[in-house]
């Protein structure tokens, strides 16, 4: 009875839970409020007042506060929200960066709505914690280096618990079946941290392009095109196709000066797509 008390469990509840089981004691906020108060925050990618003059690009569920903030916010003593943050990081709750006079906080949340845990349940969060680690290589702030190491440290982990959890379902198994299933599941890790580095590495390079200006490319939808949206998707394919290939490959855009037509959008183009992929 006690191992299986202090068994680790995970609890899924949107922040309505929280919501409900929020209790309100004069001005000071109580723990669960704090936490709630964390939870809006990194959801709505909150910046304190006095930060927003400072260029830091938050990624998915963060939030930029100072310590001081929260505690005038709080109601409470500076010390108690420093103490109050180094607990939930280390129950896993969150994580910090430290900066000289702020803190970045990251929440550890899924977003959407629970499914019922599957194989394709796990797959999809294992990409989800690469895809994190990812982030910040993309946006300049973590180096290849480390970044390759913590996705090295995620993949092993991962397999270690897979391991486990197929000695634990044959445990009297002596045909091999278990290392079978453990060298395919490394496989598909394998696959699938190369997939999200792939999409990383593009996204990176994309990202130069989300300050150059996509306005002509506006232009020639309602100048060349008049305006057609079918036509607008099937120039689009072209100059994506001219991104990747490096020459378009529809029969439409075969003469010179229409190449060179659409050769001169491919920035443009970029200037659009980088956008649409920061706004996601």
């Amino acid at each position: 009875m006690r191992n299986r008390n202090e068994a680790p469990a995970t609890i899924l509840a949107n922040t309505e839970v929280f919501d409900y089981l929020k209790e309100k004691v004069g001005e000071r906020k109580t723990r669960t409020e704090a936490y709630c108060d964390l939870l809006d925050k990194s959801l709505s990618g909150f910046v304190s007042p006095f930060l927003r003059k400072q260029d830091y690009d938050l990624g998915p569920c963060q939030c930029h506060v100072t310590v001081s903030d929260l505690a005038s916010e709080w109601h409470w003593h500076r010390a108690t929200v420093r103490s109050f943050l180094d607990t939930l990081e280390a129950f896993g709750q969150l994580e910090r960066i430290r900066l000289a006079k702020s803190v970045i906080i990251t929440m550890h949340l899924r977003i959407g709505t629970p499914d019922m845990p599957d194989s394709g349940q796990k797959e999809t969060d294992f990409a989800t914690r690469i895809q994190g680690i990812l982030y910040d290589w993309v946006i300049g702030k973590a180096t290849s280096f480390d970044v390759g190491k913590s996705c090295g440290q995620i993949m092993r982990q991962t397999l270690a618990e897979i391991t486990g959890q197929d000695s634990r379902a044959y445990p009297d198994n002596h045909s091999g079946t278990t290392s079978v299933h453990t060298l395919r599941s490394e496989e598909q890790l394998r696959e699938t941290v190369l997939e999200c580095i792939a999409h990383a590495a593009l996204w990176r390079v994309l990202r130069k392009s989300r300050f150059d200006d996509g306005s002509p490319l506006v232009q020639f939808f309602r100048s060349d095109l008049g305006g057609e949206w079918a036509a607008f998707i099937e120039a689009s394919k072209e100059l994506a196709e001219l991104v990747i290939d490096g020459k378009p490959d529809g029969t439409d855009f075969g003469m010179d000066e229409e190449t060179e037509r659409l050769e001169s959008l491919r920035k443009p183009f970029l200037s659009l797509l980088a956008k649409a992929q920061e706004e996601s």
